[in-house]
Formats: structure tokens, C-alpha cells, sequence
């Protein structure tokens, strides 16, 4: 649930790209320099890192593995102004990005959007990705969706965009043929994991396939220090399969599936809820290149997901099956014009079709998520103009547009309507550098977001002792819009003290405006049943304005075998209709991280401290009191030390052993998420 009002923006400020989670790099050579990683989100073409014209955080695979993630959200935690709720969770992981909603973020795997699954009721609404076939993650704060689409609000969430494993990032050098296999354990949910991988490349053909399973039970909890007393049972399974196919040099095709299989129990016989959760995504991809005019990529993606509720044992009706699917295209093509300076023409349409409903313990029609199907599209154009060596002007324009139908029986009797609009979304970036090594941006970007269905047509009447919740369907719903404004610096400096080290900073002030925000709430309407029980009636509304602005900061240093990462956010975020400061939102954060790798032993060890300003959290002291309970600021520490012996012509080996929240720090998240205390993790990975 979003946090009341937000607003639109009437001053230009600044911004720059910040936070590279290069930790990844530690283990390579002292005397190879990398140039960083190569990132696509920020313009839809591919550029190094440091000269991305936007605030963008690159993980890599390498961090990924060296700290064993659950979840796609429990790799984003080193991030400024990136906040999570249950990073632990696959059901339940909510990412936030610059104090926006989970649905205000534009999801991407391999280059298409997954469309948002939001919240109504016990929905879950997280991109399911198993971390193990992540070769990188790309995190965008700010404007995006004059390029993504209507899946993200720009000015307030930003773009996650996932890159998965080929056999190319997984086999040794010199093999055609490989295995993976992994065995795991975190103490903090009593979780056991294992996975198993076989991958190949052989002339034009490039597979990989593999399976993994996770078990876990109670959770130590940051607000206490201690193992929940509540029974929790979780099993996560996840299939991957990937087939590419370079039949030229100019060309690739590209065939993929996914399999998700979630379970989460978790309460006493007599007050449990069951989670069941499937998703079938099945991603096909085609790439064609030929001279300075054709640089086409087309990506189409099919996705079935299966949802299930179960509290039947606390209420005979708390049941819900969901059923949802979704087609999706995009193609793009880009191609260079030299005409008074160079310009990479970016161009292309993107299109997806989803459908939704849901069923009742009785097998009827479930309200709570009716029947009915959506569909959106869009067209984008972008020019990025080099005037010359310094001087980069990029205008983008995107055409948004989005239809929304119920089609169940009785949408009439609960005012349930089509609705449909478009709108234009422009937005443009100045870049200068006066050197390779440093650059500056400026960009202006406007986002929007459409209502989702269950937004629209969600219509609940829930019973309780004494009372019912009623929730309204609000046909009437405007889409949200946003302006983000950005100014920031990069800087990428090799042998500035030392004959082999690299120093890397990043940093962007940001003043970002909504309106139209959709917010779930109290209608203000009470009644009485013919029984005397109260209903109280809530709906889904435009709630308002909202101004958010902040600072982003990195600072990266690498010299020889050890590596130093510094990252601070500053995020003040206040509702124009109140002039008040919005509550459940971290106002600062810091991240240091440092570590070393000893050579000779193949070793590497390392240290993080994460800290957090205390404030006025999103919980109310009591029930609709408008005041919020305040929480402390907090710090945590961990530490780890990774070994990789080889065995010559025959496998390499991690060993990985690490300790999370070291002082078993009490503490919870202003946004009312727990963490976890004091934990152990250890891993071992053999590659052969």
C-alpha cells in the first residue's frame, strides 16, 4: 500500500549515476583493470558503465554467488535508496525504489518487461527469477518509461532489468562441455539448498539447463533477535532451460523456459495460510545486425502464473485460486546516421495482452479479482546525438497506450467499466565529457503508469467478528505521472596512485513530482448490517501529489588485490497536499564494504557495514490515528571468506563461509520490514 499523496515537480534539479556494485571484480587480477560492466537499461544501447548517462547500479553474477542470495531482492540490499520488504521471500520480496511501490518499478528479464502481477488481497507482486541463473542485474532509479513501457512509473521507481547465464558465462576455458553442482545452507531460515547444471557449446549452438531446491523453515527476526515462535514451512523449486543458436555471425536465436514452483505455510493448525505459487515462462529472442542501418532485436514472451490462497482454517471462505496469463512482444532496431555529428537512432514497438481471474473456495467467480483482460502498447523513438567528442544531446519520445475490459457476468452490478487512454511521454539528456574518465548529465524524464486490473475492478466483501470490510471498485481510476529531473557526475580513473588501481565515483541529486497517485484507503463511509455489525468501506483512489528528492553517492577503489566500495543515500519525500513529510521511508543510508584477496591460497575475504537513519515509520500507533510509530536507526555488520581451490584439468571448487548481522542487532525497517538476526551461511560450489 503506498504511503498517502504524491506530486508533480516544478524545479529542475540533478542527478548522476551512482553506486556500481562492482564488489564482483575483487577476485580479478591485480594487473587486469576492467572497465566495468556493460549496461543497457539507461538508453537501450549498449554502453560501460561509467559513461551511462542516468543513476544506474550494476550487480554482477560474481556477487551474487559470493554471497549465496535466496532472491532477486536479497541482491539489492548494498543499493542507496533502494529499500525491501521480506528479501527472504520469493512470495513476498517488495522492492522500492526512491520510496515508490513495488507496481511503480519496470521489471525486464533478457530484454522484455514482465508484466506486473500487484496486489490485491494475498497477491503476490515480485518478478520470479532464480538468482543462480543471473549473470547481472541493472537497477535504474528514477524516469525510464518513455523507453520500457507503462510497466514502471519513471519519476518515481525506476527499471530492474535482468541479464540470465548462457553455457558462454559458465564453461571453462577451453571446454565445450560443463556441470555445475551447489550445496548450501542459511541458518537464518533453517535453509537448505542444492542445484545441479549441465551446459554445452558446440559450433553455433550454445544450452543450458539445470534445476534448483530450497527448503527452509522459521526465520530469526531482526525485531528480536530470535527464532520466530510462529511454524513456517517454505520450499522454493525452480527449472531453467536456455538454447541459443548463432547460425552467422550477424544473427542469434535464442529459446528459453522457466519453471517456479513456490510454497509457503506458515501459522498454528488453527490459524494457518498457505501459499501456492506457479509460473510457467516460456521467452523466445531474435537478433539481426547487418552494417550501420540494421541492429534489430525482437523478444516475445508467453507467461502462465497459478496462485493460491488457503485460510481455510481460521475462515471456511479464505480461499482464492488465481489463473493469469500473458503475451508479450518487443523489437527494436537501431541504426547510425552521420549527419552533422553521429546519431544512434533507436526505434521499435512494444505490445502485451494479459488476462486474469480468480475463484472461490466454491469454485465461483473470486471478486476480489474478477475476470477481465488488458492490453498495452507503445511506440519510442530515441536519438542519441554526439555532437562531437564532448558534447551528447539525447531526446527520447515514447507514445503510450492502454485498454482495460471486464468480462465477467455481472460487471454492470458492481460498476465494473472498459476503460482505455494514451498519452505522450518525452524526456531528453545532456551529456558532457571532457575526458574519457569523467562525464556529467543532465536529463529531464516523464513517466506514467496506467491502472492495473485489479486496480480497477477489485470489488471485496469480507466478513470479520462484528464487522464488514467492503472494498468499492473505482472505475474511474486516472493513470499516475511523474517528472524526474537528475543532474549527476561519473568518474573512472586507472593508475591514479598506483601503476595497476582503478578509483570509481558516481554521484546525482534527483527531484522527482507525481500525481494522480493510486492509493488503497478508507473511503470515510461507515454502516450498519440488519445484524448491527459495522461495515467500513475502502477504495482505490487518486490520492493526490507527492515531491521526492535525494542525493546518491559511490565511491569505488581498487588497488591490486583489494577492493573498497563507500554508498550513501539521502531521500526526503513530503505529500503537497499536506506539506508533510511521508512516513515509512529511510531518510539515509550508508554502505561500506571492503575486502582482500590473497593470491597464492586463492582467498578472499571480506566486510560490509550497512547503516540506517531511525524516523517515522509507516505503522500507525493505533488504528487510523494518523500518527506513526517512530524506529530507531540501526547498523549491521557481516563478514565472509571464500577459498577456490583447483583441481587441474578437472574441477574448480568454492568454498564460501559467512556471517550476517554479527552483533545480532534488534532492529525494523521504517517501511514495517523485518531483517534477520544474528545468521550462518556456508555454500559449496564445484564447476567441472
Amino acid at each position: 500500500m503506498k504511503p498517502q499523496s504524491f506530486s508533480l515537480l516544478s524545479v529542475a534539479v540533478l542527478a548522476a549515476i551512482t553506486s556500481t556494485s562492482t564488489f564482483a571484480q575483487i577476485s580479478q587480477a591485480s594487473e587486469t583493470i576492467s572497465t566495468g560492466p556493460v549496461v543497457v537499461t539507461a538508453s537501450r544501447t549498449e554502453k560501460v558503465l561509467n559513461e551511462v548517462p542516468s543513476s544506474v547500479v550494476v550487480v554482477t553474477g560474481s556477487q551474487l554467488e559470493q554471497e549465496n542470495q535466496r532472491t532477486l531482492g536479497d541482491s539489492l540490499l548494498d543499493i542507496p535508496n533502494v529499500m525491501l520488504e521480506a528479501p527472504e521471500s520469493p512470495v513476498f520480496t517488495r522492492i522500492s525504489i526512491r520510496g515508490s511501490d513495488s507496481d511503480q518499478i519496470s521489471y525486464l528479464i533478457d530484454g522484455v518487461r514482465q508484466d506486473n502481477y500487484t496486489m490485491s488481497g494475498n497477491r503476490p507482486a515480485f518478478m520470479f527469477v532464480d538468482p543462480e541463473m543471473i549473470k547481472q542485474v541493472e537497477v535504474r532509479r528514477g524516469g525510464g518509461s518513455s523507453l520500457y513501457g507503462n510497466g514502471g512509473i519513471g519519476g518515481i521507481g525506476g527499471t530492474i532489468a535482468v541479464t540470465t547465464k548462457t553455457a558462454g558465462d559458465l564453461l571453462k576455458s577451453g571446454r565445450d562441455f560443463g556441470a555445475r553442482l551447489k550445496l548450501g545452507y542459511n541458518d537464518d531460515a533453517r535453509e537448505f539448498g542444492q542445484s545441479a547444471w549441465l551446459f554445452g557449446r558446440k559450433g553455433p549452438v550454445d544450452a543450458v539447463i539445470g534445476f534448483s531446491h530450497r527448503d527452509g523453515g522459521k526465520i530469526i527476526s531482526s525485531s528480536n533477535g530470535r527464532r520466530s515462535k510462529t511454524p513456517r514451512d517454505s520450499k522454493y523449486d525452480a527449472f531453467t532451460s536456455k538454447f541459443t543458436i548463432t547460425p552467422t555471425d550477424n544473427s542469434l536465436v535464442s529459446l528459453g523456459y522457466n519453471y517456479d514452483d513456490t510454497k509457503l505455510d506458515q501459522g498454528s493448525s488453527d490459524d494457518e495460510t498457505k501459499y501456492r505459487l506457479k509460473q510457467h515462462r516460456l521467452t523466445g529472442r531474435w537478433e539481426y545486425s547487418y552494417g550501420d542501418y540494421v541492429d534489430l532485436v525482437v523478444n516475445m514472451q508467453y507467461t502462465k502464473l497459478d496462485n493460491k490462497f488457503d485460510g481455510t482454517s481460521y475462515n471456511p471462505e479464505a480461499y482464492f485460486k488465481d489463473d493469469y496469463e500473458s503475451y508479450s512482444i518487443n523489437a527494436q532496431n537501431t541504426s547510425i546516421v552521420y549527419l552533422g555529428g553521429i546519431h544512434t537512432l533507436t526505434y521499435g514497438f512494444d505490445a502485451s495482452s494479459n488476462r486474469q481471474k480468480a475463484t472461490d473456495i466454491h469454485g465461483k467467480l473470486d471478486r476480489s479479482r474478477p475476470k477481465s483482460k488488458g492490453y498495452d502498447a507503445g511506440l519510442f523513438i530515441q536519438d542519441e546525438y554526439a555532437i562531437n567528442d564532448y558534447v551528447t544531446i539525447t531526446p527520447v519520445l515514447r507514445w503510450s497506450y492502454y485498454d482495460r475490459n471486464p468480462t465477467g457476468d455481472s460487471d454492470s452490478k458492481f460498476g465494473l467499466t472498459t476503460r482505455n487512454d494514451n498519452k505522450f511521454t518525452p524526456g531528453i539528456t545532456l551529456t558532457l565529457a571532457p575526458s574519457k574518465a569523467l562525464s556529467f548529465y543532465a536529463s529531464v524524464q516523464s513517466g506514467y503508469r496506467p491502472p492495473f486490473l485489479d486496480e480497477l475492478y477489485t470489488s471485496i466483501e469480507y466478513p470479520e467478528w462484528g464487522m464488514y470490510s467492503v472494498v468499492l471498485p473505482n472505475p474511474n481510476l486516472k493513470p499516475e505521472e511523474s517528472i524526474n529531473v537528475e543532474l549527476g557526475v561519473n568518474g573512472d580513473y586507472k593508475s591514479l596512485f598506483g601503476e595497476s588501481d582503478r578509483f570509481v565515483f558516481h554521484a546525482n541529486v534527483f527531484r522527482d513530482r507525481v500525481k494522480n497517485l493510486i492509493n488503497a484507503g478508507a473511503t470515510g463511509d461507515m454502516d450498519f448490517s440488519p445484524d448491527g455489525d459495522m461495515i467500513l468501506y475502502y477504495s482505490i483512489k487518486n490520492v493526490g501529489k507527492a515531491l521526492k528528492t535525494g542525493f546518491e553517492a559511490s565511491l569505488d577503489y581498487y588497488p591490486g588485490n583489494a577492493d573498497f566500495h563507500l554508498s550513501y543515500g539521502y531521500l526526503h519525500a513530503e505529500d503537497k497536499n499536506t506539506g508533510k513529510k511521508i512516513p515509512g521511508l529511510t531518510p539515509m543510508q550508508a554502505t561500506l564494504r571492503a575486502g582482500y584477496t590473497y593470491k597464492p591460497w586463492d582467498l578472499n575475504g571480506w566486510y560490509r557495514l550497512r547503516l540506517y537513519k531511525g524516523g517515522e515509520s509507516n505503522i500507525e500507533t493505533s488504528w487510523g490515528s494518523g500518527e506513526y510509530k517512530k524506529f530507531s536507526g540501526f547498523a549491521t555488520h557481516a563478514v565472509g571468506l571464500t577459498w577456490r581451490p583447483h583441481l587441474k584439468d578437472r574441477a574448480d571448487f568454492a568454498l564460501t563461509f559467512s556471517i550476517d548481522n554479527v552483533m545480532n542487532k534488534k532492529y525494523r525497517y521504517l517501511n514495517g520490514g523485518y531483517g534477520v538476526g544474528r545468521s550462518y551461511r556456508a555454500w559449496l560450489t564445484a564447476n567441472f
